[in-house]
C-alpha cells in the first residue's frame, strides 16, 4: 500500500526553508517537530514493508534548495530505501553524494 507523507509537500517546503533561516536551536526543533514526527512514521512504514514513503520524504528533500543542510537526513533515508526497493547501485550513489 501507500502512505502519504503526514504533511503536505508546500508544508514540507516551509518547514525546511524555516528551520535554515533560523539561529536558534529551540525555534528550529520546533519548527522541525512535524518532520520528526513523520521520520518515526517512516520507519514504521520501512518494518512493515512500505518503503515509498521514505523514498519520498528523501527525495523531497533531496531536491530542496535547503538540502546541504540536511544530508545526514538524506543519507539516511534514500540510501536504506533504495537498498530495501533493491536497487543497490542507486543506494551507493546516494551514499557517495552525501559524502
Amino acid at each position: 500500500g501507500y502512505r502519504p507523507l503526514t504533511m503536505t509537500y508546500s508544508e514540507l517546503d516551509s518547514m525546511l526553508t524555516r528551520s535554515c533561516e533560523t539561529e536558534d536551536e529551540d525555534k528550529k526543533d520546533k519548527i522541525l517537530r512535524p518532520f520528526d514526527e513523520c521520520m518515526n512514521y517512516i520507519q514504521f512504514a520501512n518494518d512493515e514493508c512500505d518503503y515509498g514513503m521514505g523514498f519520498e520524504m528523501g527525495m523531497c528533500v533531496f531536491s530542496h534548495k535547503t538540502s546541504r543542510n540536511f544530508l545526514g537526513t538524506i543519507s539516511s533515508l534514500l540510501p536504506l530505501s533504495y537498498d530495501l526497493l533493491g536497487r543497490n547501485l542507486f543506494s551507493r550513489i546516494m551514499k557517495r553524494i552525501c559524502e
